[in-house]
């Protein structure tokens, strides 16, 4: 008896994608994320305040758990930002008080991560936001598409931020960290060091299952050896890496314009 080939197709893809099913399950590693961002709007012009938050609340990539507040002056801002982060930061410059340059420095020198958005209506100031690590700048007034198109992006990069990694470490314990956090990865003899700002951690197995899983996230593989997290490259020099930390990581000769290319494309799309 002779069965149709279709069904048979079917049943091979599904034992196809249990066996995927299977793999991840088995996995030690896992990513997890949270949408839940905090976006601040800090303008002394309460009209302006109000008509971006409108712009900010349409934008279909906003997440509907999303928590908005407005701040009519920088040293609120800071205040409310040290209780409590923002994620996110729209920032006029020109304020009365604390200038937005002013706040925006002070936030930055305490949080490495939050996103911050400038608004100006003065195009000379805008290179003084690069210092500030300023994510993009909007030149008031700005058309909603404008300001929906930078919040997109900013929205993507903090998903990069915010997501979570599970592993077991060596000593047989759960772990989990933001993947912010984690500088780069270094494996030698199957063991995997996990190296952080605060602390280092180790994991067995092959480095091949963490690149897997954050190579979407910002990081790089730049060698048999290392994964790193491009949000703290400092520069590329030569065949070498330099985190902001001073962490020196050596580049394959083979991978290293692949690299450069992979670097720069994160700069245009996440720090400019």
């Amino acid at each position: 008896m002779c069965f149709p080939c279709f069904p048979l197709l079917m049943l091979q893809t599904i034992i196809e994608m249990l066996k995927m099913y299977k793999y991840n399950c088995s996995s030690d590693e896992k990513l997890f994320g949270d949408d839940a961002v905090r976006i601040a709007i800090c303008d002394d012009d309460g009209a302006c305040r109000e008509r971006l938050r409108k712009v900010v609340i349409s934008c279909e990539a906003l997440p509907n758990n999303a928590e908005i507040e407005g701040f009519s002056n920088g040293e609120a801002l800071v205040s409310s930002h040290a209780a409590n982060p923002f994620d996110i930061v729209f920032l006029d410059i020109q304020m009365d008080g604390m200038s937005g340059l002013e706040t925006g420095q002070t936030i930055r020198s305490a949080d490495r991560n939050v996103i911050i958005i400038f608004l100006t209506s003065y195009q000379q100031f805008v290179f003084q936001t690069f210092k500030i690590e300023a994510f993009d700048y909007i030149v008031k007034p700005a058309d909603a598409p404008t300001i929906i198109d930078v919040l997109s992006r900013a929205l993507n990069k903090y998903r990069t931020q915010h997501y979570m990694i599970q592993f077991k470490s060596q000593d047989g314990r759960n772990n989990a960290l933001d993947v912010s956090e984690i500088i780069l990865f270094e494996s030698h003899n199957r063991t995997i060091k996990i190296i952080t700002k605060d602390a280092y951690y180790y994991s067995s197995g092959s480095l091949n299952k963490y690149e897997h899983l954050l190579i979407p996230y910002g990081f790089l593989r730049c060698h048999q050896t290392y994964l790193v997290n491009m949000g703290y490259i400092k520069s590329i020099e030569n065949a070498e890496i330099v985190t902001v930390f001073n962490h020196k990581v050596n580049m394959s000769v083979r991978k290293k314009q692949a690299c450069i290319r992979a670097f720069n494309a994160y700069i245009v799309k996440y720090r400019v």
